[in-house]
């Protein structure tokens, strides 16, 4: 596994509170479903006491991107600028991504004279 897909999002728009509460059971089971696939890990979901919240699946890069650009996906992580404050996805590197970039980018300060 190189890349996580992390998603950060803070509260429900008002007014929206059910449909975000149906959007996480729908887009959890969605996940969870890939991750018995063996796509992807199993998600994982984090809260923190000022209201933000972080969601993460890992796997490999290639196959995160082939399941983010599927209709149902594309989909799911579109609702979510529809429903929760502050949501917004990207992708990082991890582990094995990581130390690539790592590599890369101390190459290329060396390669600049900065390091």
């Amino acid at each position: 596994m190189d890349t996580a897909l992390v998603i950060t999002w803070k509260v429900p728009l008002p007014g929206r509170e059910r449909r975000a509460l149906e959007f996480a059971a729908t887009a959890d089971a969605h996940w969870q479903a890939l991750a018995a696939e063996g796509r992807c890990t199993t998600p994982e979901w984090y809260f923190m006491p000022d209201g933000w919240a972080l969601w993460m699946v890992k796997g490999q890069r290639r196959v995160i991107e082939d399941i983010m650009a599927e209709e149902t996906t594309s989909k799911l992580l579109t609702r979510g600028f529809l429903l929760l404050d502050g949501w917004q996805y990207r992708l990082a590197k991890t582990a094995s991504g990581a130390e690539q970039f790592m590599g890369d980018y101390g190459a290329a300060a060396g390669q600049l004279g900065i390091l």
